[in-house]
């Protein structure tokens, strides 16, 4: 017996109804008229079938300070706004709260996987779980004291705790984040690398995001940030790269030589003026791409669709090429590539992958007439549009309802954080 079956949905490309059954969190089989027994059924007549999005960087507790700071560049906004309502309310409770304001968010609109960096991760762990989604959990080290840490040596000994506790879960697995060259000294890099080899984890970290942070390396270590990370022997196959935007030919082969995964939030760095990393380019050398959004409050959403929209307008736009990046390409680096980087096998509609899925209700006029639906699904489709969302052969959102989150439990949040949050503010204004 099939754990799930779905009935009679549209492949974007090929037949134009099949059904798909699901066991244990695999894709067993595709075809017409499958006729063989499951647990639950979901009949998709009409509906869109994709692969669900991974979200490879985020913060996604930041979603309690969306909106906050707006209109202030990358150094601004996290030293004036950001690191000074942090070091206020950053808890456990606080990460909690906005990690279920945010997974809810993710859902909604289609991914079953992001990779997290952030404070107090169990609490992070503890919503991903409740809500079926994948999470590969980043436990930040810093350079500099804060509520989780009072030293980098602090920081890796409860690292080690963290990594050990949480491997081997079935949906979530342990990252190791130094935060970025600016945050991190070389000798903090190189003991995280070493940790990361000794616990076998993926390190993640902020590379070239600005050119301020270009400079500041260059004053520092004498090399750019990939130079820099390449001398200490951190670029590696591991390693995921969050930003990469301002990057030289030189460091572009390093990191095609070495490996290493560069993770592309475009919206985000637009918003915080960061600049457009050459994604066509990394491409073209065959660098491994994924995508991300990263953290609420600084994209200002969760909205893969919109940034797998963005990221390929954004590199036809800069290179006055259409040819530059295509739908196809867009909807893979989204989909696929994110999933490849961490060794999971999703992201494609495919016999012997994980059942990571999700139906598109087309049946809207921003969609009709629809001839081309991996075209229209990055050009044309709102999030709004996905109707159930699959993670592992497990339904955690059918017919626009979420069935692992409670809707208004997570609007009560919202609330409560608004307002305690708002009271500092003004307090601060006043004082």
């Amino acid at each position: 017996m099939l754990d799930l079956l779905i009935k009679s949905a549209r492949l974007p490309e090929g037949p134009s109804s099949v059904d798909v059954g699901i066991k244990d969190g695999l894709i067993v089989e595709i075809g017409e008229g499958i006729g063989q027994e499951a647990r639950y059924i979901i009949r998709a007549e009409g509906k869109l079938l994709f692969p669900t999005f991974a979200n490879m960087h985020t913060h996604i507790s930041m979603s309690l300070l969306r909106g906050l700071g707006a209109d202030l560049p990358l150094m601004d906004w996290l030293q004036k706004v950001i690191w000074v309502l942090e070091g206020e309310f950053v808890s456990s409770e606080f990460v909690r709260d906005g990690a279920l304001i945010g997974i809810a968010e993710a859902i909604r609109s289609g991914t079953t996987l992001f990779m997290d960096m952030y404070f107090f991760e169990e609490a992070v762990a503890e919503v991903a779980q409740k809500a079926g989604i994948r999470a590969g959990l980043g436990f930040g080290v810093l350079d500099f004291p804060t509520k989780v840490a009072s030293s980098p040596e602090e920081y890796l000994q409860r690292a080690r705790s963290f990594i050990r506790a949480f491997r081997g879960e079935e949906l979530l697995f342990p990252v190791l984040c130094p935060h970025a060259v600016y945050t991190c000294s070389p000798q903090t890099f190189k003991r995280s690398l070493e940790m990361a080899l000794e616990e076998g984890v993926y390190l993640h970290t902020h590379v070239a995001e600005t050119p301020s942070e270009v400079e500041a390396s260059l004053e520092r270590f004498g090399k750019r940030p990939v130079e820099h990370l390449h001398s200490l022997g951190v670029l590696g196959d591991k390693l995921l790269m969050a930003h990469v935007v301002w990057t030289t030919e030189e460091e572009r082969e390093m990191i095609r030589e070495k490996g290493a995964k560069v993770l592309h939030c475009p919206e985000s760095n637009l918003k915080l003026a960061s600049g457009i990393a050459p994604i066509s380019d990394y491409l073209r050398r065959g660098i491994h791409v994924c995508l991300g959004t990263d953290g609420p409050a600084s994209n200002d959403n969760l909205d893969m669709l919109e940034e797998t929209s963005l990221m390929v307008k954004l590199q036809k736009g800069i290179n006055l090429d259409a040819k530059a990046m295509d739908a196809r390409t867009a909807l893979k680096i989204a989909t696929e590539e994110g999933f490849r980087a961490v060794g999971i096998r999703a992201g494609r509609v495919e016999v012997g992958y994980d059942a990571d899925l999700l139906l598109l209700n087309p049946n809207s006029p921003h969609l009709q007439p629809l001839y081309d639906p991996i075209a229209q699904l990055v050009y044309s489709a709102k999030s709004s549009d996905i109707d159930t969302v699959i993670c592992k052969g497990k339904v955690i959102m059918e017919k626009g309802e979420l069935k692992t989150i409670d809707q208004e439990e997570v609007l009560f949040l919202a609330s409560k954080w608004k307002e305690r949050i708002e009271e500092f503010l003004r307090s601060k204004m006043f004082n």
